[in-house]
């Protein structure tokens, strides 16, 4: 640039400065400061990608090239694996034993229950419902509703009721129904 160019934009910038005044140099600034932050996560996601690619090709190899593209399966197959997630009839004490022992965790006292097992012809799974009055305040409730859905993963929860006889009571009465769905086969 000659003299009087340089003269000519540095006199340019000045006045623009002098327009935007501190409003819009804070903007100029984060501008700023979000490409930095932009460009900087860009980089680290493109090394972190990088380092990923050579982990699978590390996988790959090793594998010796099984393993890298799905089978495909069949309807039956996928139906099978279906039915195996669900847990046999036989293991119906140790599902009850895991429901009770939530319901011990949470303080929850269980005195009575009631138990209906219900199969349907032709088809493979059966359902057995658990229903229990419960008395407690409402995080122990929900709290033993979460265990029992999380510990027993073929569990469905069909009906929560619950009831206060008055405000001034911390406890509440909850009537809780499960349904655990079971492989017959």
């Amino acid at each position: 640039m000659n003299l009087p160019t340089a003269a000519a934009a540095s006199w340019t910038f000045r006045r623009w400065l002098i327009r935007l005044r501190w409003p819009g140099l804070a903007g100029v600034v984060l501008l700023v400061c979000a490409a930095g932050v932009a460009g900087f996560s860009i980089q680290s996601t493109r090394h972190r990608l990088h380092a990923l690619g050579q982990e699978a090709a590390a996988m790959a190899s090793r594998l010796g090239g099984r393993g890298t593209a799905a089978a495909p399966t069949s309807g039956r197959t996928q139906l099978s694996n279906f039915y195996a997630f669900f847990p046999l009839t036989v293991n119906l004490p140790e599902l009850l034993g895991r429901i009770h022992r939530s319901a011990r965790q949470h303080g929850l006292l269980l005195e009575k229950g009631e138990y209906r097992l219900a199969r349907e012809l032709d088809f493979r799974l059966a359902r057995y419902q658990v229903t229990l009055p419960v008395r407690g305040d409402y995080a122990d409730v929900r709290g033993f509703v979460d265990d029992v859905l999380e510990a027993v993963p073929a569990s469905a929860l069909d009906e929560l009721t619950m009831k206060r006889e008055g405000v001034e009571q911390p406890d509440l009465e909850a009537r809780v129904r499960f349904t655990l769905f079971l492989a017959t086969e």
